[in-house]
């Protein structure tokens, strides 16, 4: 039985006024003051950003709200607000404005450990969250089917991974119905749960990172410009029998998500 779900949380959205604490700031910004008026605005802006007056992930601010608000010239505006994105204080959101960005602390990895996104968001300080996008039961492709080592049918998700309400992962999954899965049945942030549910913890995954630049689909659920650097995952979940329980592929916004390693040389001492 195929069944598509529609969005199940709402999306970061941007309002139709400014938040109180940017109000607040604005209203320094005067003609009287003798320094620029793009000094004085980009001063005001990161006043707030700075004391950490709007959680990480909230709506900030549009360029016609602050023209409305100040009466600046948006090319003054788009200046300032695109020198807060390129400090890494502000992400824009395609259609939706800016929005304080996602403080994600890296991950220093020193040795291999296993956990899954929900888990390592909450790791780094994040509130997880999952926009369902569409949730099927298909006769999986040839690569889905040799990764999973299965004939049968799958459950494939194609879900929007969010921290703080801002996208952070378009990722597509793949679970065996073998296993005893009800495709009806709720599915949870983590499909890691959804499997323990079922008795098949996963033990140990292979994960791969590479490069990419995201395009404009998937970029449109990123809320970034289509070919923005992203980082594209693979990732085979395995059970305590080390059979393949789940099976996923996506794509991280490259401006939100890293990793550090750190290594030992083996034959040191």
């Amino acid at each position: 039985m195929n069944r598509m779900t529609e969005l199940t949380h709402k999306e970061p959205r941007s309002s139709d006024k400014l938040p109180e604490p940017v109000e607040s700031a604005l209203q320094k910004v005067t003609k009287r003051n003798p320094l620029p008026l793009y000094h004085q605005l980009l001063q005001a802006m990161q006043s707030v950003l700075e004391e950490n007056l709007l959680e990480s992930g909230s709506f900030f601010a549009t360029e016609l709200l602050i023209q409305e608000f100040t009466g600046i010239s948006r090319a003054t505006i788009r200046k300032a607000l695109e020198e807060l994105v390129r400090q890494g204080q502000l992400i824009r959101i395609t259609g939706r404005g800016t929005f304080v960005s996602v403080k994600i602390p890296e991950d220093h990895i020193m040795l291999p450990r296993l956990k899954s996104l929900t888990q390592d968001l909450i790791d780094r300080g994040m509130r997880p969250g999952t926009i369902v996008v569409l949730s099927s039961v298909i006769d999986p492709p040839p690569h889905v089917r040799s990764k999973l080592q299965t004939e049968g049918k799958v459950l494939m998700t194609h879900r929007i991974r969010t921290g703080n309400d801002v996208p952070i992962l378009y990722l597509v999954s793949y679970i065996p119905l073998s296993i005893g899965l009800n495709p009806d049945e709720a599915l949870p942030d983590s499909l890691y749960t959804l499997l323990e549910r079922h008795s098949r913890e996963v033990v140990s995954a292979v994960h791969t990172i590479r490069a990419v630049l995201i395009d404009e689909e998937i970029a449109g659920h990123l809320g970034v410009e289509s070919k923005s650097a992203g980082f594209s995952m693979e990732r085979t979940n395995y059970d305590a029998n080390d059979i393949p329980v789940l099976y996923e592929e996506g794509i991280f916004r490259g401006d939100l998500f890293s990793y550090t390693i750190r290594m030992h040389n083996g034959t040191a001492t």
